[in-house]
């Protein structure tokens, strides 16, 4: 059994929400964490991520950007401040082909949890864990409605896909 502490520095959280006249990209950072390892699997632990770094990387325009942003950390979308943590609590993991894993756990946003399954690679060292890999969400789930074809009719080319996109890299250390 080994306990890897996240390095937060060196890992990182992209997302990508999608709506019908294209997409836009960004960042967060995870705030701590773990991953407790047993025989090359994940056995559990918590990322925590902090909802307050939201970033956007595909908006050049100042005002757009800011606008955007500011829409992001409301209410209509993640309300940072009232819910500055969002979280993902590990409960195990099978192997499947391509020797990765699938990770079962609890997926925590605006205080809202649900469970979450997805595939990663896992690469473990003595003292260094690897992985990458992808979750997609429904945000609607959350709370998240703004802009969702299930809840508001006839947005047309306003609508935003329910689904997006977190990828990541994680580097944990004993």
């Amino acid at each position: 059994m080994a306990i890897f502490k996240i390095q937060t520095a060196s890992s990182t959280v992209n997302w990508t929400g999608k709506k019908v006249l294209g997409l836009h990209t960004g960042g967060i950072n995870i705030a701590n964490g773990f991953i407790e390892t047993t025989d090359n699997f994940i056995k559990s632990g918590e990322i925590q991520i902090d909802m307050t770094s939201i970033v956007i990387t595909d908006i050049e325009d100042k005002k757009t950007h800011d606008d955007f942003l500011g829409h992001l950390k409301n209410d209509d979308f993640f309300a940072v401040d009232k819910f500055k943590i969002a979280k993902l609590v590990i409960s195990g993991s099978e192997k499947t082909e391509n020797n990765k894993l699938k990770i079962d756990g609890t997926l925590t946003i605006k205080d809202i949890s649900h469970p979450v399954s997805f595939i990663a690679s896992v690469e473990i060292f003595t003292d260094f864990l690897h992985s990458l890999g992808e979750i997609i969400i429904d945000r609607t789930m959350y709370n998240i409605r703004y802009g969702s074809g299930k809840f508001i009719d006839n947005l047309g080319d306003k609508l935003i896909h329910d689904e997006f996109v977190l990828q990541f890299k994680l580097i944990g250390q004993v």
